[in-house]
């Protein structure tokens, strides 16, 4: 099941969060604070009982940017992102949108072709744009519909 985050939700985020990205992971606050904005959503992926995966998308104006995405590392390669970001492509094509943009690691060529294979294309690279310095892949979807 897929559904927007509740502030209930936000323990289970920040624990995956950490587990996913480690010294990379965002702040307990920064969830709290896409939560507040009144511009960012997340969406959860659940059992029922555990998040398996989230998602921040923040919609600006007339495009959108895919701000964070986290699978379980357990739960990897069984399709549970490419649900997620359907269901966000989906959202995005009910309330008008019809862009979106991502940056990803240059290295993580697992997301770069899940990413390609829902129509993204890479339009640039950001320079060091990770703490570690590693580059990242500017990505962008046009849904010409």
């Amino acid at each position: 099941m897929i559904r927007q985050a509740t502030k209930e939700d936000l323990e289970k985020i920040f624990i995956l969060e950490q587990e996913c990205f480690g010294d990379d992971a965002w702040s307990e606050q920064n969830f709290k604070d896409v939560l507040s904005s009144g511009i960012s959503r997340i969406f959860v992926y659940t059992d029922g009982t555990e998040i398996l995966a989230y998602a921040v998308l923040t919609v600006i104006f007339d495009e959108a940017h895919l701000d964070n995405i986290a699978v379980c590392p357990e739960r990897r390669r069984q399709g549970i992102g490419r649900q997620l970001i359907i269901y966000m492509l989906d959202y995005l094509k009910h309330i008008g949108i019809k862009k979106i943009t991502l940056e990803v690691r240059i290295s993580n060529t697992a997301a770069i072709n899940l990413y390609k294979s829902l129509g993204f294309v890479t339009e640039g690279v950001r320079k060091r744009y990770y703490n570690d310095q590693e580059d990242a892949l500017i990505m962008w979807r046009y849904d010409q519909s």
